[in-house]
């Protein structure tokens, strides 16, 4: 080709070539050496022959795969030329320029057709059909060229991820070839004696039989005649300036250095993104051991730990190619230790990297590096997944048991800043919620974020428990921790993941006998001891100081809440962390109990009530995991639920609880214990939870001052569960009471026709509800006068009856029914004495509520929010105890309205709900005392705060205060009211004036719709009063009587124009 041809022309030249050599063999060297010769002439620059051309990339392109094709079409005979002394200066000057180009181009598919054209010149293809001499001519050769191929290609292997996993994974296929070509073990044992020995052993075969090898070596090294690669020239025309290298120990010692030097730079892409690159990497470290197990002896070790690190890999592929180039790698290293004498099999390297592993753990996790975090660690998982039963040799030695435990735990390092680590349950819940909280809430890690790494430390801490003496693991985890505080969450993660791992080996071998069950509970016992402690279980969960109160002290009122903290000045940091050291504290019990099982019955005295306690902290976390624990140690001890954990366990604490609740000022906790038995039991141990109640009214009597919160919300929670239980028993007699209508009707066919009509006709009429409120009073005047009409004939049956037995007596007759007569009246009586046996629930209840009638006159605004709680529910609760729910109606009357009075919204809407609950309870006994006391001041409320609220908009901030709250709940609560009171003229137009202060579009949104819904509830009942407030709305009108004789009249509108459309619609349908 001439130098001043185009690069047109040079493409269409080299295309021709490429289809030529494509469909052709090459049998003549001189063709060859010419064509190969042009070839690099076109990419080599004609100025300079060190660098590439300037030429297309297309043409590059197509003149390496016709160099490729060259080398692939070639026949046997001139192949063995070519790799010949005579021709390596133009071997070399080939590697070299498509080195230049591996290196230097950025086209994608210009780089892996270099390292493609790179192998060809290799013989990668073809390498495993050539016979044993040819293999051993062709590494020789390429000893020549080994450093600037693997320095060139670890660079490439090694640049940025943005040239792309294609790249990256060939260069990572050529640069294991090329090692494996000059490196391997069955070629340079043929150089070297004693390969793999070390420095010591070579020297003492140095001396014993002296510069023989090395004499031998370079003899091997010259050209024999019968080579047949050798050039057809003559000997003496050799150049003397060829390159030869000479393989002596020596060449292979530094060359080993220099390679491992390069094996730990490409060791480091087990971080690499694309998953093609790690299973390339698996492949890498398979054919290095496989293939140089004794030359490269230190990059072994890095070799292992990429595939033993590899085997936990997220894609299937990438695992699967580990775990079986962990089976040919052990074999591999079996035979070395054959060749050389050595002990150190795969399980001996592993142990190694296990101490190297434990003892950088700590410094890389505090680089903050999650890339590089994640490699290490699942380094240290696969040598322990691999070393198995022998991880108890391992843990065996002190040094390097504590320096493995205290890198988990220092990796297992918490982060504690999260707010909402002091997330608590507020009164306005429900009690018996079970609140969800995010599943990252305690579980964050200081020195990480990836989930994959806290999953790989927690497989770790399960193969340790899994594996290992547990006895003697656990005395090391409870060493840690009682040796600092810093560490003591940690430690406790650790120890817990680690039983979790025996409780994994408990699961999957079924004959048990990992462990004796008399030193498994011994364990259990002694974690059970030093986590129970004071320290660590009963940590302060509060910021605000908590104290002993002074009786006398009035100011002191509520400043006691659960639990107790004797500390002062806590810091709002060592608070969250005693909330997380609590939660895993918790976790780690139910650790026990899943390890125990059935046999954790004999520690429930020692936790159940610790356990009991923390499900009734009001702080999120703690009582989540607490109650999860429950659930834990219930389905370890063979019960269903919770429930069934506490009904069967009640005799146990029940004792002690009362105890305790007698003497509150020393165990401040105890209501919580009762408060979760409530919660979480069913109503079968009501007789024992009695007792308990009336113990905790005893100790409000005492301690009012004190410790009223925490014992109110307990009696909240009983008087909860007694509206629960009432509401079931309602509706068994519901169901019981329909089943017997449903054999009247069967029984109705029997009567006659004027009977079954009378019955249809008195339920039609019941059913109708269209009357207004004259057709109501009529018709309940008219039930009244016939139920006294009843009794009064009943009566004066009853006494003439009575008299004729006197009578009947006096004469000495007796008649004959007398004993059916007596035996009668006896069962009524009884049947009346029933009927007027109130349970003892019920009495609870009335008693309860009756000290919370002194109770809502306290300062306090958390307990007279829970106060007013405690009351909505015993309404509930008294729905169908009439004769004891009036008494303590009474009772709560005068201190309610003054709650109702409130300066606190929140405590007045709450009032406002209770006091709707007692008027759909108590019917019309409160309806007066409701009309005069409570009714007014709530319309002058609505009044002046509707007058307020107008024009307000999102932006002001308005929806957030307490007083459209107050005004939303009010609205919402008028409706049951006012069909409860049934207000008269007067009434009625006091409230439909003030409603329409609410009709405007000028209202907020929400206060507009409540006030539309309340105005159309009131018009189905008083349309007229409706009517005539939305007409003084309206534009003025003249109402036109039909009668002549009647005057007509006036209504002067205020003409209002902000009227929602649903009211104008309403005023035209009442029209």
């Amino acid at each position: 080709m001439k130098l001043n041809s185009s690069w047109e022309l040079q493409e269409e030249i080299v295309g021709v070539i490429h289809e030529v050599l494509y469909r052709s063999t090459i049998e003549d060297l001189i063709f060859f050496q010419e064509i190969f010769t042009q070839l690099f002439f076109i990419l080599t620059d004609k100025t300079d022959p060190q660098k590439v051309g300037n030429i297309s990339e297309d043409c590059k392109k197509t003149a390496l795969a016709s160099v490729s094709l060259l080398v692939q079409n070639s026949s046997d005979s001139v192949r063995e030329e070519v790799y010949a002394d005579a021709f390596r200066p133009q071997l070399g000057h080939a590697i070299y320029i498509t080195l230049k180009l591996i290196q230097e181009e950025k086209n994608r598919s210009l780089k892996l057709q270099a390292i493609e054209t790179l192998l060809s010149l290799g013989q990668k293809k073809s390498f495993e059909s050539l016979p044993k001499q040819q293999q051993d001519v062709l590494s020789t050769t390429y000893a020549n060229f080994l450093p600037g191929i693997l320095m060139a290609l670890t660079r490439v292997a090694t640049a940025d991820e943005k040239q792309g996993h294609k790249v990256t994974a060939l260069a990572l296929d050529a640069w294991s070839y090329f090692v494996m070509l000059v490196m391997r073990d069955n070629f340079l044992s043929k150089h070297v004696t004693a390969l793999g020995e070390g420095a010591t052993v070579a020297r003492l075969h140095k001396q014993l039989f002296g510069e023989k090898d090395q004499d031998s070596n370079k003899k091997t090294q010259l050209p024999s005649k019968d080579n047949k690669f050798m050039l057809l020239q003559p000997q003496e025309n050799l150049s003397s300036k060829t390159i030869n290298i000479e393989i002596t120990s020596e060449w292979v010692d530094k060359t080993a250095e220099r390679v491992s030097l390069l094996v730990q730079s490409l060791a480091k892409l087990v971080t690499y993104s694309h998953w093609r690159v790690r299973l390339s990497l698996v492949h890498w470290a398979q054919q290095l051991i496989c293939n140089c197990c004794r030359s490269l002896s230190g990059g072994v070790i890095l070799a292992v730990e990429v595939i033993v690190g590899l085997r936990s890999d997220d894609i299937v592929d990438v695992g699967t190619a580990a775990q079986d180039a962990l089976l040919a790698v052990t074999e591999a290293l079996e035979v070395r230790s054959q060749h050389t004498h050595s002990q150190q099999g795969l399980l001996e390297l592993l142990e190694e990297r296990v101490y190297a592993l434990s003892t950088q753990l700590p410094t890389i996790c505090r680089q903050q590096d999650g890339a590089k975090t994640l490699t290490c660690v699942r380094q240290l998982l696969g040598c322990l997944e691999v070393l198995g039963e022998r991880l108890t040799q391992v843990l065996s030695g002190p040094s390097h048991s504590h320096r493995l435990l205290h890198a988990l735990s220092f990796a297992l390092t918490l982060d504690t800043t999260d707010s909402d680590l002091l997330l608590e349950r507020t009164d306005a819940q429900d009690p018996f919620e079970l609140l969800s909280i995010k599943p990252s809430l305690g579980k964050c890690f200081k020195h990480f974020q990836d989930v994959r790494i806290s999953e790989a430390l927690g497989t770790t801490c399960h193969l340790i428990g899994y594996h290992s003496n547990l006895t003697l693991v656990v005395d090391l985890c409870l060493d840690c921790l009682q040796q600092s505080t810093y560490h003591q969450k940690e430690s406790l993660l650790m120890l817990t993941l680690i039983l979790q791992g025996r409780d994994e080996r408990k699961l999957r071998e079924k004959e048990q006998q990992s462990i004796p069950q008399e030193e498994s509970e011994q364990v259990v016992k002694n974690v059970l001891e030093l986590i129970m402690c004071q320290e660590i279980f009963n940590a302060p969960l509060c910021v605000s100081e908590r104290y002993n109160v002074d009786d006398n002290n009035v100011e002191d009122l509520g400043a006691s809440l659960i639990p107790v903290n004797q500390q002062k000045n806590l810091s709002i940091d060592l608070v969250k962390s005693n909330v997380v050291l609590v939660a895993i504290t918790l976790n780690l019990i139910s650790a026990c109990a899943r390890m125990m099982g059935r046999n954790f019955d004999v520690f429930l005295s020692q936790v159940l009530c610790s356990v009991m306690e923390k499900a009734g902290e009001p702080n999120v976390l703690v009582g989540h995991t607490a109650i999860n624990t429950l659930q834990e140690i219930a389905q370890s001890c063979g019960y269903k639920n919770v429930a069934e954990l506490i009904e069967k366990s009640v005799p146990q604490f029940w004792y002690a609880l009362s105890m305790k609740l007698k003497k509150l000022r020393q165990h401040p906790t105890a209501p919580l214990v009762l408060q979760v038995s409530l919660e979480y039991a069913n109503i079968d141990v009501i007789a024992f939870i009695e007792e308990l109640v009336e113990d905790v009214l005893t100790c409000l009597d005492t301690y009012h001052n004190e410790q009223a919160l925490p014992l109110v919300r307990v009696l909240h929670v009983y008087v909860t569960a007694v509206v629960k239980y009432e509401s079931k028993t309602q509706a068994i007699c519901n169901d019981f009471n329909s089943s017997n209508i449903s054999c009247g009707i069967n029984n109705s066919f029997g009567k006659g026709e004027s009977e079954v009509k009378q019955e249809g006709t008195f339920q039609h009429s019941v059913s109708h509800d269209n009357r207004g409120p004259i057709a109501r009073f009529l018709e309940q005047y008219h039930k009244d006068q016939m139920t006294v009409k009843e009794g009064i004939e009943d009566s004066d049956i009853a006494d003439v009856t009575e008299h004729a037995v006197d009578s009947d007596r006096e004469n000495g007759n007796r008649p004959e029914s007398q004993q059916d007569y007596e035996d009668g009246v006896a069962e009524n009586v009884l049947e009346e004495d029933k009927k007027k046996v109130v349970p003892k629930y019920i009495e609870l209840v009335v008693v309860i509520l009756e000290r919370c009638s002194h109770l809502l006159y306290t300062q306090d605004r958390k307990l007279k929010l829970v106060v007013l709680k405690v009351i909505k529910a015993g309404c509930s609760a008294l729905a169908s105890w009439e004769d004891q729910r009036l008494p303590v109606v009474h009772k709560l009357w005068k201190p309610l309205v003054l709650r109702l009075k409130d300066y606190d919204f929140v405590v007045m809407v709450l009032a406002l709900e209770v006091l709707a609950a007692m008027v759909v309870t108590s019917g019309d006994f409160l309806r007066q005392r409701t009309l005069k006391e409570v009714f007014p001041p709530l319309l002058l409320f609505l009044r002046n705060q509707g007058h307020t609220s107008l024009g307000k908009s999102r932006r002001s901030g308005y929806y957030m205060t307490p007083a459209y709250r107050a005004q939303m709940t009010l609205l919402q609560t008028l409706p049951s009211l006012v069909t409860s009171l049934t207000l008269d003229v007067v009434q009625m137009s006091e409230l439909v004036n003030v409603l329409m202060i609410y009709l405007k579009t000028r209202q907020p949104v929400d206060l507009c719709n409540a006030g539309i819904h309340l105005v159309k509830q009131v018009a189905h009942t008083h349309p007229h009063h409706v009517w005539l407030a939305l007409a003084h709305q309206q534009s003025p009108i003249r109402i036109i009587p039909p009668s002549p004789n009647l005057s007509s009249v006036k209504i002067n509108g205020a003409c209002c124009k902000d009227l929602p459309q649903e009211v104008v619609e309403l005023y035209h349908q009442l029209c």
